[in-house]
């Protein structure tokens, strides 16, 4: 099933799972990834990992590489 950011965003938001700015990224962002079946079957942990993949990279700290 392919779904949009904005979709991603509400699902995570009704299971209360996913740091909040995370969220509110996905909600004003555009873009779209493939999930295995149904969007209300997906186990949390695989929403949480393609928002963390459609957010992109965060911000980096000093050194770390």
């Amino acid at each position: 099933m392919v779904i949009d950011c904005t979709a991603l965003a509400q699902e995570l938001r009704r299971r209360r799972v996913g740091r909040p700015a995370l969220v509110d990224t996905l909600a004003a962002s555009t873009g779209s990834t493939w999930l295995p079946g149904d969007l209300e079957q997906v186990p949390s942990s695989l929403l949480v990992l393609a928002a963390m993949s459609m957010a992109g990279p965060g911000p980096t700290s000093g050194g770390v590489r």
